[in-house]
């Protein structure tokens, strides 16, 4: 078996031996993200590097859609990462730690809901992020890894761990488990 091959396998052993943890949280997270959006509340993203553009990418398939042979309304549904002027200027007055939880404050209400992404659940402004959310009464959901020090999960309401200690294995993860997820979620809103 060639390198690739051993890779690919490894990749699909992990989903087969986690199938049953996948589904529950992806319920979990289909019935919170719903609640939210049923409840006339937004969804933020949030996520550094890989993470910022996996963030962005789950918002755009909340307020666009999963499945454009689909068409349904948008969801509330917006990434931090993408306003540039404010992300530079902030971070160069104050820091960058502060980023996502400055927007947070002055954008997110009670009863929207947060999600993060980190690979490592240690991310200093990702937790910022999430502790800023939890102040406003915000639901926060983290797509993370299974580091031994994973504070995001810890402050988290619900968290999806990732089984893997490999970055991009984590991130593959984080794709399929959040592409469920928004499946879920419009099939639900559809429903009502």
């Amino acid at each position: 078996m060639s390198e690739i091959q051993q890779r690919l396998q490894e990749r699909s052993t992990n989903i087969l031996e986690n199938l049953i943890e996948f589904e529950d949280i992806i319920q979990i997270f289909s019935k919170k993200i719903f609640t939210t959006l049923d409840n006339g509340n937004k969804l933020l993203f949030c996520g550094n590097g890989g993470s910022a553009a996996e963030s962005q990418h789950m918002a755009a398939e909340y307020c666009a859609t999963l499945n454009h042979h689909n068409p349904r309304k948008g969801f509330k549904a917006m990434a931090l990462s993408v306003d540039t002027s404010f992300i530079t200027a902030w971070s160069n007055d104050f820091g960058f730690d502060g980023i996502f939880a400055r927007q947070i404050e002055t954008l997110g209400e009670e009863n929207d809901l947060l999600i993060c992404y980190s690979t490592s659940g240690s991310s200093k402004n990702i937790l910022e992020a999430a502790l800023e959310a939890k102040r406003k009464k915000m639901t926060v959901l983290s797509f993370t890894g299974n580091s031994k020090n994973n504070k995001l999960a810890e402050i988290s309401s619900s968290s999806f761990l990732a089984p893997s200690s490999k970055t991009a294995f984590i991130q593959e993860l984080h794709t399929i488990v959040g592409h469920e997820v928004c499946l879920a979620v419009e099939q639900l809103m559809s429903k009502k």
